[in-house]
């Protein structure tokens, strides 16, 4: 289970820290925190990563903060230390370190070759040369390309603008995803005949492309493949945006109050209003014919 720390309050252990903000946790990232997990294996560490907890470094981001931790959990993180923004960004480099370092026990720290620290943006030289004066192995590690593009978090953020979905998955190292408890909605999908899983939007994290998508859902530690809607519902003249899920099978046509996990595979099309019930339903039927898809 993963123990959140806020920066300032200590632990005993002795860490191997990822050092970063790791908003998309995306394949670049999880090299960094594989390597973590391996160092801290080998040494006998706990394996730790730090992110911050507020947007004040980031207009938009992929995943929030509280999913940002799930996702550590998953990749095998036992410690996150939770930095804010607001309480550290007037320190410069060789200040943040010497606060890191006189809180927290750190024996290992991996990094980007990119990874930039403290209001003079200290760079990985500096870096280097603090952890050689306290004894502290610091490994960086070269960006990662993909099919020669660069895993970076604004590539991926304005692949998922464009609704390049397949392109985005494969620099997150797994498809971009939402999860959530399911919230009741207006009912209109189960009116049609096509009960939908409603989940609330990350009020923090970056919106993608607007539109309908190809999923699969995980229930119960089951994956179903899926289509999801994602926007707004012109057809019914509702600008208001939602996340609608549709699992064609009779005994998920009630969700409401369950956990579920949606991955985006494929954009099958926009948004569109329809003139009328009958077109919206031939569009949707479309829509399903992904299910069948290999």
């Amino acid at each position: 289970m993963l123990k959140t720390v806020e920066f300032g309050n200590s632990i005993n252990n002795e860490l191997s820290l990822a050092l970063g903000f790791f908003d998309g946790v995306h394949l670049g990232h999880r090299t960094l925190l594989d390597r973590v997990r391996l160092y801290s294996v080998q040494h006998d560490l706990t394996p730790a990563v730090s992110t911050f907890s507020d947007m004040a470094t980031r207009k938009e981001i992929i995943y929030d903060y509280h999913e940002r931790r799930k996702i550590f959990e998953e990749l095998g993180m036992s410690v996150c230390i939770s930095l804010s923004f607001l309480k550290i960004h007037k320190l410069n480099g060789k200040e943040f370190f010497e606060e890191l370092t006189s809180i927290y026990n750190i024996r290992h720290i991996v990094c980007g070759e990119n990874y930039t620290f403290g209001s003079d943006r200290c760079d990985v030289k500096v870096l280097a040369e603090l952890c050689a004066e306290n004894e502290i192995k610091l490994e960086v590690l070269p960006l990662l390309d993909v099919d020669c593009i660069r895993a970076s978090s604004s590539n991926i953020r304005n692949l998922l603008k464009n609704g390049n979905i397949s392109l985005a998955n494969k620099l997150l190292g797994e498809p971009y995803h939402v999860r959530g408890e399911v919230v009741h909605g207006d009912g209109r999908g189960k009116n049609l005949g096509i009960p939908t899983a409603n989940l609330e939007p990350s009020l923090t994290a970056m919106k993608i492309r607007n539109g309908v998508y190809g999923t699969r859902v995980i229930i119960d530690g089951n994956t179903y493949k899926s289509v999801t809607n994602y926007g707004p519902r012109p057809t019914f003249l509702q600008s208001k945006f939602a996340i609608e899920t549709n699992v064609p099978n009779e005994k998920f046509h009630t969700l409401t109050g369950q956990n579920i996990k949606v991955y985006f595979y494929k954009y099958l099309r926009g948004v569109n209003k329809f003139a009328n019930e009958k077109l919206l339903l031939n569009a949707i039927k479309k829509d399903l014919e992904w299910i069948n898809e290999d």
